[in-house]
């Protein structure tokens, strides 16, 4: 039995002496511990999500100009990762003469990789 069925039943019980003020603190206390529920339930999501993030970092690896996911086909935007921590796909664009563009549809920064074995290559540029 948890703690708000236990409040419950202790509720239960002072109904049946007609206490209103005793009532009133059984009351008090049983939203109190509730409360305190919701918050452990918040801060145990807050940390699932921040081993998510632990776990994801350690996995994705720096392929200049890309970041990237084992088994991933799809690069991440290096500028939504190295400046939000967000892992944001980029979308291939086209490949001319110039080179293979690659886009951020999120902060909008354009990907050019000719060169990039090099290291000849325009990393970025914002449209």
């Amino acid at each position: 039995m948890g703690v708000v069925e236990n409040m419950r039943d202790v509720a239960d019980l002072v109904k049946k002496f007609n206490d209103i003020e005793l009532n009133r603190r059984i009351l008090n206390l049983e939203n109190e511990v509730l409360d305190l529920s919701r918050e452990k339930r918040r801060a145990e999501e807050r940390v699932e999500e921040l081993e998510r993030e632990l776990k994801f970092k350690a996995e994705v690896i720096f392929n200049e100009p890309f970041y990237w996911l084992e088994g991933d086909r799809v690069p991440f935007c290096p500028t939504c990762w190295e400046g939000k921590k967000q892992a944001v796909h980029i979308v291939y664009e086209h490949t001319n003469n110039a080179g293979e563009w690659w886009t951020c549809k999120v902060c909008k920064a354009t990907y050019n990789t000719k060169g990039v074995r090099g290291r000849e290559a325009q990393y970025w540029t914002k449209l």
